[in-house]
């Protein structure tokens, strides 16, 4: 059975007592900087709530330092997975412009400090009513291995930036626009250090065969397509993988309701993407190494290959002399391409001990990347530093699932 386990505590001090190398994915959305707070007023650890910093720049090195630390227990092959949202200079929140103060009705808004620097601070904030852009500031972060703020070295070091995906909300709120769109898309940044991580399209691609009446075959130009297209026959749409299509670098997924106490939960369908493609189902405990998958593509041919093809080829050889010449063949309806997974590798080791992947996130909240990580077949390791949002997790999850303390379960070490 898979595990999540939970650790209440400040998420720096957490991590550093994991393994090195101990965790595939970490997936998280930390706080976004000066929108909300999230701790009561009471709290011991109120003054180093991450979101209050008084600046861009002090932002950006917290989620350096703490990038730094995710990479210290990412395995060889692991990723991060990064959400972050923006903020409005002079204002309270990634929308802006809510109220007279600038603060959405009924936030708990920051004080002290932050609050002060988003009125006084000229030069470290962009102009009143500017975005931060502190998603694409991390992003050169991780790309150049630098705060581009501060022309600072990072402490994470330089990273490749694989992906920025875009999480479009169909559902956003509603808050004052003034001269501006409707907010509606955050981004998460994917990146690793490895030249070669572990990643899996095929456990994400979706089916795209269907039939549509009059519809033309996916990337076909061909007039016989066309005329079917023009007499109103039935065409089947078909991708050039059978496996479906890989998901695109935009992601529409509403907002997930959740009637718990609290207001910034992801949505599972969210993490359903990254938990699948870039966490390994089973990895060596003795040499670290993830089971990949092994594929096997043949291609078939269609028709008569000297018809079809003025080139000499044996009738044997012309599916792959198709896929050589035109990668897109089979949209064509020269050759259909067929994969089939034949199994996963082995690590090599004599006596295997393999153990499910894991996925870390260090802002867990309600604990929905937990959730949805260990419904799909891996563990799951989660921080937070509000101790209220234990008890939501574990409605969420169950106690047959999830563990918590301060003391790391069995299957995260070594």
């Amino acid at each position: 059975m898979t595990q999540a386990h939970y650790i209440v505590g400040d998420t720096r001090q957490v991590t550093a007592t994991l393994p090195d190398k101990c965790i595939d994915l970490v997936l998280t959305s930390p706080p976004f900087l000066a929108l909300r707070s999230y701790l009561p007023a009471d709290h011991p650890d109120k003054g180093t709530e991450i979101g209050s910093e008084a600046t861009p720049a002090a932002f950006l090195d917290v989620l350096l330092d703490l990038t730094a630390q995710w990479g210290r227990v990412l395995a060889p092959h692991g990723s991060i997975a990064v959400e972050l949202g923006d903020t409005y200079s002079g204002s309270g929140g990634a929308g802006g412009d809510y109220a007279a103060n600038g603060w959405r009705e009924g936030q708990e808004q920051f004080s002290g400090t932050a609050h002060r620097s988003r009125n006084q601070d000229k030069v470290a904030w962009p102009l009143p009513k500017s975005l931060a852009l502190v998603p694409e500031l991390y992003r050169i972060a991780l790309a150049y291995g630098i705060n581009p703020l501060t022309g600072a070295e990072s402490p994470a070091g330089r990273w490749r930036v694989r992906n920025v995906v875009r999480w479009h909300r169909p559902n956003p709120p509603v808050g004052a626009l003034g001269d501006k769109y409707r907010p509606a898309t955050t981004d998460m940044v994917i990146a690793t250090r490895a030249r070669d991580r572990w990643f899996d399209l095929d456990a994400v691609r979706t089916p795209t065969d269907r039939f549509d009446r009059g519809g033309l075959r996916k990337g076909s130009i061909r007039s016989g397509d066309e005329r079917r297209a023009a007499e109103g026959e039935v065409a089947q749409i078909s991708g050039s993988n059978p496996a479906g299509a890989p998901p695109l670098d935009t992601w529409v997924i509403p907002t997930h309701p959740y009637k718990g106490a609290h207001y910034a939960t992801w949505p599972p369908a969210l993490c359903e993407i990254p938990i699948k493609s870039m966490v390994p189902l089973e990895v060596c405990r003795r040499c670290g190494t993830p089971r990949r998958r092994i594929v096997e593509a043949t291609y078939e041919a269609h028709g008569d290959a000297d018809a079809q093809n003025a080139e000499p080829a044996a009738r044997a050889d012309y599916a792959g002399q198709q896929r050589d010449e035109n990668a897109q063949g089979m949209t064509h309806g020269r050759a259909t391409k067929h994969v089939e997974t034949l199994g996963w590798t082995d690590c090599g080791c004599p006596t295997p001990d393999y153990r499910p992947g894991v996925v870390l996130d260090p802002f867990a909240g309600t604990g929905t990347t937990l959730a949805v990580a260990t419904g799909h077949g891996r563990n799951a390791i989660g921080i937070d530093i509000d101790p209220r949002n234990l008890d939501l997790a574990n409605d969420r999850i169950g106690p047959l699932i999830l563990t918590n303390g301060p003391e790391l379960p069995d299957w995260l070490r070594p």
